[in-house]
């Protein structure tokens, strides 16, 4: 991945894979990669924000040019989706706006509340089919937080 909107491109890949995994009734990969694909988009906006072409290549020419690079992408490494919202600026609006938009109060619970990358070594059926369909359903849409993301 060589920019922000390749690594966006990934985030919808992998929650195109999460519904095919939940449509062949796997629920708990469903699960995982949703998270997985919200992880993928608040990197995307780090990037942007940051003015990171490649998070991901440690070989990236643009990148040898950032001093501190290194540093930076340790800590980026992390999977909490609590401290990459925080790292992309959107916390205090996501805050915020969760009080308004019923969709992000719900992926807040669904998502924030239960996903982190342990979840993919949780036993078969520990995510309920409903609560997957539904975190699906949240991420995107017109207020879906994979939506929001990009926007904000």
């Amino acid at each position: 991945m060589t920019n922000p909107e390749e690594i966006k491109n990934l985030a919808m890949q992998r929650l195109e894979e999460a519904r095919i995994l939940f449509r062949n009734g796997m629920s708990d990969g469903a699960f995982y990669l949703a998270g997985y694909s919200v992880e993928l988009m608040l990197k995307a906006k780090i990037c942007e924000r940051l003015g990171i072409p490649n998070l991901f290549d440690e070989s990236h020419p643009n990148n040898k040019t950032i001093s501190g690079i290194g540093e930076l992408r340790k800590i980026l490494k992390t999977h909490n989706l609590f401290i990459l919202l925080i790292i992309s600026g959107l916390k205090t609006k996501f805050d915020d706006e969760k009080a308004t938009n019923k969709e992000l109060a719900k992926a807040n619970s669904l998502l924030f509340n239960a996903w982190d990358e342990n979840a993919r070594y949780k036993p078969c059926g520990y995510m309920l089919d409903k609560d997957v369909e539904k975190l699906l359903n949240l991420l995107t849409g017109v207020k879906g937080i994979l939506t929001w993301i990009k926007l904000n």
